[in-house]
């Protein structure tokens, strides 16, 4: 049963041989343009301010969510800058009421309401910046 299988192997690697040739650099030049690089996103800064217990708490609580949660769920959220990134920079700018912002970032995380966003060119995803909450009133 070997002997057969080898025999075979070898009669169809003859018959093949041609045909497995390696490709030549202007195939190769060829692909060159089938693929573009990707464009990286541009992160918003994380900076946790250590100045403030309860900020650092709440930020830090952001931090763990994007280092060990969120790489599980693969990158699919829907905003730019991603929801924990958001997080990090509201509750810097706004404290605690940016806490209270971040909860409602996650919640509309979701991207079931498009039109009511604009498009980041450079990610293609939703663009919802941080805002200091006392301009919004």
């Amino acid at each position: 049963m070997k002997g057969k299988t080898t025999a075979i192997m070898l009669i169809l690697s003859a018959l093949f041989a041609d045909s497995a040739a390696a490709q030549t650099s202007s195939q190769i030049l060829g692909f060159a343009g089938l693929m573009k690089p990707s464009v990286a996103p541009v992160e918003y800064p994380m900076k946790i301010d250590a100045s403030n217990e309860l900020r650092l708490l709440l930020t830090g609580s952001f931090v763990l969510y994007k280092s060990f949660i969120s790489p599980q769920d693969a990158s699919t959220c829907t905003f730019y800058p991603t929801c924990s990134v958001y997080a990090l920079n509201t509750i810097r700018l706004n404290g605690f009421l940016g806490w209270l912002d971040a909860i409602d970032r996650l919640t509309r995380c979701n991207g079931l309401s498009p039109e009511k966003y604009t498009i980041h060119q450079p990610s293609k995803h939703l663009y919802d910046p941080v805002r200091k909450i006392s301009d919004l009133h």
